[in-house]
């Protein structure tokens, strides 16, 4: 096992998580496995993560795992059974409408580390081997793009749209209209994003992001 002290491994795995790694869907894969893959002790990490979550990068929940961003409210936890009684479509129209003045706001307030994270994820999704693997990285971005905004109020919109379309049915719909094409051009479409923003150009990081949007809800429409 690597002797590294607590400090060091929460500040690995701050910069991981940010990049996306270790995470699948939001979720830090199990501990077991996390320590395996650091070779660090199991204690050594249950430390690092109680650093993390005192900081408020990550949090827990029992019986569900470890979870990166801040804890969904209850009013939030509850909006996940809306899953039954709306659909991907309602969800696209939803999401034109909040994520491209997103996108504006994350060219006036992203820092240079969260672009610099959100390329890392944008071009992980673009090299994905399988679908899955791009709806994971594809997920990443998004939410990293939502947390640079910086805003309370859109993170907790962001993420009550996010509760529902984790719904495994409508997880198992995005990945079958997902062809090698298609990431493709939406991977290009995920880069645009990114030079805006970092371009600071917030009426071209908007239209973007509306560009994107409109691609998934097209290849949604298909399917």
């Amino acid at each position: 096992m690597n002797e590294i002290s607590t400090p060091g491994l929460a500040e690995t795995l701050r910069n991981a998580f940010d990049q996306g790694q270790y995470v699948e869907n939001g979720r830090v894969i199990a501990e077991r496995s996390l320590a395996e893959k650091l070779a660090v002790g199991r204690r050594a990490l249950r430390k690092a993560l109680d650093e993390l979550e005192s900081d408020g990068l990550i949090w827990r929940r029992q019986g569900q795992g470890t979870f990166v961003g801040t804890p969904p409210t209850p009013r939030l936890r509850r909006l996940e059974g809306l899953a039954t009684k709306t659909s991907p479509y309602e969800i696209m129209e939803v999401r034109l409408e909040i994520e491209p003045s997103m996108a504006r706001f994350a060219a006036l307030r992203a820092s240079q580390a969260d672009i610099d994270a959100m390329r890392t994820m944008v071009e992980n999704a673009a090299r994905a081997k399988n679908q899955a693997e791009y709806e994971k990285w594809d997920s990443a971005f998004h939410q990293k793009l939502a947390e640079s905004v910086r805003n309370t109020l859109f993170l907790a919109v962001f993420e009550a749209v996010n509760a529902v379309r984790r719904d495994a049915a409508w997880s198992r719909m995005r990945e079958s209209t997902h062809s090698d094409r298609l990431i493709t051009s939406l991977s290009e479409q995920h880069r645009a994003i990114v030079e805006a923003i970092e371009m600071r150009d917030p009426n071209r990081a908007e239209e973007a992001m509306r560009a994107h949007l409109s691609q998934v809800e097209r290849a949604l429409n298909q399917n």
